[in-house]
C-alpha cells in the first residue's frame, strides 16, 4: 500500500475548537533511511517530524521556515526537524545508532534515549532571514509530552497532542503521524471535556495510520459535528540544501579558512539533513575567495 503524507485542518463549535492531523510515514521512513537510524532513533526522528508538520499548519505570511529542536542529555543528542510553507520536511539527528531495550510497557524507550534534562525549542525564520526563538525545558523526553508543554507555556491555549511512530519486526517505520486539538477562548467547558475524553481514547495513532485509517476519520472521532474541513495539504520529505546554498555557507567563512581549504586541495561538505556531499575544487574555492576580497 502506497502511503501519501498530508496534513488536514478542521474546526468545530463555531470555530472555537480546532484540530490539526498529519500523516508523515513516508517522510519519517526516508529520515530513517537517510540517517540509517536504529529503531529508537527513528522513532524520535518520526515524532519530531510530525511535530514540525503540525506546527507548520500555522505558518504566518512572513515566515519562511519553522525549526523544531530537541536537545536532551540522553544518548541521541540533538535532534532537529524543519518544515517550509510548501509542506517540505527534513530532519537530522546527532547519534542515529543508539540501541536501548524496550521500556517497562514494551515500547521504544524514546524518553530515555532523548533524556529529561534539556530543551524543546521552536525557531521561526522570516523571509529576511531573521530568527525568532521560544523554548521550554524537557518534561519527559517523549517529544509529544514536551510539545504539549511547549504549547501550554508559549501559546497558553488548552491543547491535547498525540504523536506516534510504529516500527515493524525489522525495526522499520510503517506508521507515523500525529494530531493536535485546541480549545480557543470562549469554548464551552462541556465541549472541552467531551473532546478531552475522546482524545484519551484515541490511542495508537501510528497503528491506526499503518492500518489505513485516514486523518479525517481520526479528527471525526475527536470533534463534535458539524465539522468544517479545510483543504488537504501535501507533505513530503525534501531537503533544500543545494549546491548554491552550501556555497553561500562556505562564503561566510573567514578568508583564512578558505585559504586553508585551498591548501588542502579542495573541500567536501555534507548536508547534515540529507547526507548529500558537495565537492568544491581548488578553483571553486579560489573563485569564492576572489568574490570575498571584492
Amino acid at each position: 500500500m502506497i502511503i501519501t503524507d498530508y496534513r488536514i485542518r478542521a474546526t468545530a463549535a463555531g470555530g472555537l475548537l480546532r484540530a490539526v492531523a498529519v500523516q508523515t510515514t513516508e517522510a519519517a521512513r526516508t529520515a530513517q533511511e537517510v540517517h540509517r537510524a536504529w529503531p529508537v532513533a527513528a522513532a524520535a526522528l518520526g515524532r519530531l517530524v510530525s511535530t514540525a508538520a503540525i506546527l507548520g499548519a500555522d505558518f504566518k505570511q512572513d515566515q519562511a521556515r519553522i525549526t523544531v529542536e530537541v536537545s536532551g542529555d540522553g544518548p541521541l543528542g540533538r535532534i532537529v526537524a524543519e518544515t517550509r510553507p510548501d509542506g517540505s520536511l527534513r530532519a537530522r539527528i546527532e547519534h542515529s545508532d543508539v540501541d536501548l531495550p524496550l521500556n517497562q510497557v514494551g515500547k521504544l524507550a524514546v524518553g530515555q534515549a532523548v533524556g529529561r534534562q534539556g530543551f524543546f525549542r521552536v525557531l521561526r525564520q522570516d523571509h529576511a532571514g531573521e530568527w525568532y526563538q521560544s523554548q521550554v525545558e524537557l518534561q519527559t523526553g517523549e517529544i509529544g509530552d514536551d510539545f504539549l508543554h511547549y504549547l501550554a507555556q508559549s501559546e497558553q491555549i488548552p491543547s491535547a497532542v498525540s504523536v506516534g511512530v510504529l516500527v515493524d519486526e525489522k525495526g522499520l517505520i510503517i506508521g507515523c503521524g500525529g494530531v493536535m486539538a485546541q480549545a480557543l477562548p470562549g469554548c464551552p467547558t462541556d465541549i472541552v471535556d467531551q473532546v478531552a475524553g475522546q482524545f484519551d481514547h484515541l490511542a495508537h495513532i501510528s497503528r491506526r495510520l499503518a492500518d489505513g485509517e485516514t486523518l479525517e476519520a481520526l479528527i471525526g472521532k475527536l470533534l463534535p459535528e458539524p465539522i468544517r474541513w479545510y483543504e488537504k495539504e501535501p507533505l513530503q520529505w525534501q531537503c533544500w540544501c543545494g549546491r548554491c546554498n552550501i556555497q553561500a555557507t562556505l562564503g561566510t567563512l573567514p578568508e583564512s579558512d578558505i585559504d586553508d581549504l585551498i591548501g588542502d586541495g579542495g573541500a567536501e561538505v555534507t548536508c547534515h539533513f540529507c547526507r548529500q556531499a558537495y565537492h568544491f575544487s581548488v578553483d571553486d574555492l579560489k573563485t569564492l575567495a576572489d568574490l570575498k576580497s571584492h
